[in-house]
C-alpha cells in the first residue's frame, strides 16, 4: 500500500511540473509574439503572407473566449468594481484589447483547471472527491494569477524605479531648452524604452484628454506605487497652484534622486552578505525537510496524526513567519 501511494505522490509531483512548465512556456511564447507584434511594423512584410503558428491560433481562440466570458462578467456590478485594480497590469499598447475583466475571467477558468487537477489527483488515489478540497482548489487556482501579476509588477515597478531618475534629467534638460511639460513628456516617452516608456506614454495620453498636472501625475502614483513618484506628485501639485520656477524644481528633484540612488547603492552593497545568509537561512529548513521525507516519508506523520502534533506545527509555522518578518524588516533599506 506504501508503495502505491509513493507511486502516486511521484505521478502528482510530476503533473505539477509538467503543468508548471506547460505554462512558463506559453507566457514566454506569448512575450515573444507581442515582441514580433512590436517589431512588426518595422519589418518587410510579404503582401500575401497569411501564415500563423499553431500557437498563434490557439492564443487567438483563447483571447476570442475570455473576452465573451467577460463581457458576461461586466454585467455584474461587483466584478466590475473588483476588476479595476487589475488595470494597472495593462501596457499602453495592450489597452484596446485588453481589460481588468480580463483578468479577472482568467483567475475564474485558472481555478476551475486546479479544480478539475485536484479531481484527477483525487480519482488517481481511488479516493472519493471531498468538497472542502475542491473548495480550497478553487481558491487556491483563483489566486495564483494574482501571484504571477504581483511578481511581474515588482519587477516593473523596479524598473520605473531604476529609469525614474532618467526621465527626470531628459525633462530638466527640455524645461532648460524652453519646451514645456507636455512636449517634455512626450520626449521621455520617445527617448526611453520598457515600463518607464509605457508609463509616460500614458501620462501623455491623459494630459492629451485635459487633466491637470496634479491628476496625471497623481495616476502615476496610484499605478507605479513609488514613493519618488509621490515627490514628483507632490512637487508638480505645489508647482501648479502656486507658481513658481520649473526649471529650478527639477533640478533640485534630479539632485536628490541622484543622492538618494547613490546612498541606497552603497547601502546595498554594505547588506549584500546579510541579505545572502539571509536567504540561505530561509531554504535550510525546507532542504532539511525535503531530504528527510526523501530519506524516510513517515518521519513527519507525528505532526499530523496527533492533536500536540498539529499544534507544534502550527506553532513552528507562525515563528518561521515571524523570524522571516523580523529579519526582513530589520535588513530593508528603505530611504
Amino acid at each position: 500500500m506504501e508503495g502505491f501511494i509513493w507511486q502516486v505522490f511521484v505521478i502528482q509531483v510530476f503533473t505539477i511540473l509538467a503543468l508548471f512548465a506547460t505554462i512558463l512556456f506559453l507566457l514566454r511564447e506569448s512575450k515573444s509574439i507581442k515582441y514580433q507584434k512590436r517589431f512588426e511594423r518595422f519589418a518587410l512584410l510579404s503582401v500575401k503572407d497569411y501564415e500563423k503558428s499553431f500557437f498563434d491560433i490557439l492564443l487567438t481562440k483563447t483571447w476570442i473566449i475570455i473576452h465573451k466570458i467577460s463581457k458576461s462578467f461586466s454585467k455584474s456590478v461587483f466584478l466590475k468594481k473588483y476588476s479595476e485594480k487589475y488595470e494597472k497590469h495593462i501596457t499602453f499598447e495592450e489597452k484596446d484589447f485588453k481589460s481588468g475583466m480580463d483578468y479577472v475571467t482568467i483567475k475564474f477558468l485558472t481555478a476551475f483547471c486546479f479544480v478539475i487537477f485536484n479531481m484527477l489527483t483525487i480519482m488517481f488515489q481511488y479516493a472519493k472527491i471531498g468538497f472542502i478540497s475542491s473548495i480550497l482548489a478553487f481558491f487556491i487556482g483563483f489566486f495564483v494569477p494574482d501571484l504571477i501579476l504581483n511578481i511581474q509588477f515588482k519587477q516593473k515597478r523596479k524598473r520605473v524605479e531604476d529609469d525614474l531618475l532618467k526621465a527626470i534629467i531628459i525633462m530638466n534638460n527640455s524645461f532648460k531648452s524652453g519646451r514645456n511639460i507636455m512636449q517634455a513628456v512626450e520626449i521621455v516617452k520617445n527617448e526611453l524604452n520598457g515600463p518607464i516608456s509605457d508609463e509616460f506614454k500614458k501620462i501623455y495620453m491623459d494630459m492629451t484628454y485635459g487633466l491637470s498636472l496634479d491628476v496625471v501625475f497623481n495616476r502615476f502614483y496610484e499605478r507605479v506605487k513609488l514613493e519618488d513618484a509621490k515627490y514628483i506628485t507632490s512637487s508638480l501639485t505645489l508647482l501648479n497652484r502656486t507658481g513658481g520656477n520649473i526649471v529650478r524644481v527639477f533640478s533640485t528633484i534630479e539632485k536628490s534622486f541622484f543622492d538618494k540612488k547613490k546612498l541606497l547603492n552603497e547601502m546595498k552593497s554594505l547588506t549584500a552578505a546579510s541579505i545572502f545568509v539571509f536567504r540561505v537561512l530561509i531554504a535550510l529548513p525546507f532542504l532539511f525537510s525535503f531530504l528527510i521525507f526523501l530519506m524516510n516519508p513517515n518521519y513527519f506523520n507525528p505532526f499530523f496524526e496527533t492533536p500536540v502534533g498539529i499544534i507544534l506545527f502550527i506553532l513552528t509555522i507562525i515563528l518561521y513567519i515571524c523570524y522571516v518578518l523580523t529579519i526582513k524588516k530589520v535588513l530593508k533599506v528603505k530611504m
